[in-house]
């Protein structure tokens, strides 16, 4: 089911919009969630086999949507100074919390029944204007202008301060050209012009 829903995002994620995938995405995963806790809460076979229907819908919108944009708008907002560490906090944070939810799913479902997915369906809803308000939208934007964005007020657009890895860079590439490898790629250089101008 995921396979089906990344199709879209797949051919087609700059002409969607990641903002407005999130948006969509959020909202279907809140409905699958309330109708499958309601149609669980009647405890008959029909509309158990119906809740199962919506399951899969969750699994393809999930797969067409947060399953997938994230991965892309994350390294897009991040500045470039920080764009690995960034990326690797929210890896990490994006494993821990399908560790939690996967454990504790079991406990709630045992517990609290269809009701389970009520919190789910609260938790997808609540991201519906947290995305609305606070995520712009990166497609077809150069990661120059996506740093625009983030300007506070009184900023002057000169770029973000790529001072210290920049300096890193350079230090790097000084150190490199200082090599005893370089220096006799010199020497080298210096025997084999010497040796052309004794043939001419």
């Amino acid at each position: 089911m995921f396979i089906v829903g990344n199709l879209g995002p797949a051919l087609a994620l700059d002409r969607m919009g990641r903002r407005k995938t999130m948006l969509y995405g959020c909202f279907g995963l809140g409905i699958c969630m309330m109708m499958a806790s309601i149609l669980l809460s009647f405890g008959k076979k029909n509309t158990s086999s119906a809740a199962v229907a919506f399951f899969f819908v969750y699994m393809i919108i999930f797969g067409g949507s947060i399953n997938v944009v994230p991965w892309v708008y994350g390294p897009e907002i991040l500045p470039l100074q920080a764009r690995s560490r960034g990326t690797a906090i929210s890896v990490a944070a994006h494993w821990t919390w399908n560790f939690f939810v996967v454990m504790i799913t079991p406990v709630l479902i045992h517990r609290l029944g269809w009701k389970t997915y009520l919190i789910f369906m609260s938790l997808a809803f609540s991201f519906v204007p947290v995305i609305y308000f606070f995520y712009p939208e990166t497609s077809n934007i150069s990661l120059e202008d996506i740093d625009r964005i983030f300007l506070k007020d009184g900023e002057t657009d000169d770029g973000p301060d790529y001072g210290p890895y920049m300096s890193e860079r350079s230090s790097t590439i000084t150190n490199d050209n200082e090599s005893p490898r370089n220096e006799q790629t010199e020497t080298d250089n210096k025997v084999v012009g010497e040796k052309h101008v004794e043939d001419v």
